[in-house]
């Protein structure tokens, strides 16, 4: 599918652009990446996302999908010839699905993450990010790779241990390695930022 006009509209620290970005980088998309502003909605903005007025939204050929988990749905189905976020198994692409749902809805804040033994234990057992591609479930774990330091120093927050989530830090280590993620991670003084102006 052709790339042009290809714009992402975002906050750069939110955890659900990086998301998006990182679907996008990680099949190699062209995009313009265009970031708003939390005080000022532009018209864009509103117009891109009239139900919810939340970004990220991705505009392609004219249309506009809101949301990361729909946007990265969609970027998988857009350019199908590139790098698959799912396995072609059906089990283990229905397994995909539920590890990305899992969690979108249990451990996409860092707080419930730090704070979910059954979480943790539960993403501790699965094996994400291999070194080589980047899967749908890993696009939406990886986001806490960026945060997590930041709450732990920030606010006192007590992460997982190596030691009681070996699996995980092994992912975030590697995670926070991967060319895509030095695309979507803002640096750690954007991430205050944002947290400061959203306090």
């Amino acid at each position: 599918m052709s790339t042009d006009s290809v714009k992402l509209l975002i906050l750069r620290a939110s955890p659900y652009a990086m998301r998006a970005i990182l679907g996008l980088e990680a099949k190699g998309v062209k995009y313009e990446l265009i970031e708003e502003d939390l005080s000022a909605q532009s018209q864009l903005w509103l117009e891109s996302n009239p139900v919810y007025k939340k970004i990220p939204v991705l505009l392609h050929g004219g249309k506009a999908i809101p949301e990361s988990l729909f946007i990265v749905l969609y970027v998988h189905e857009a350019w199908p010839e590139r790098a698959a976020f799912f396995p072609n198994d059906p089990y283990a692409r229905a397994m995909t699905h539920f590890w990305g749902d899992f969690i979108d809805k249990k451990v996409a804040h860092v707080s419930t993450y730090c704070t979910a033994q059954f979480g943790f234990t539960q993403l501790d057992a699965k094996p994400f990010f291999n070194g080589t591609g980047i899967g749908y479930a890993d696009i939406f774990l990886a986001p806490l790779a960026a945060w997590l330091r930041l709450f732990v120093e920030l606010a006192g927050i007590r992460a997982p241990t190596a030691e009681e989530a070996p699996k995980l830090h092994k992912f975030f280590n590697a995670i926070r390695e991967h060319p895509a993620t030095k695309v979507a991670f803002p640096d750690p003084d954007e991430l205050l930022s944002y947290v400061t102006m959203a306090a």
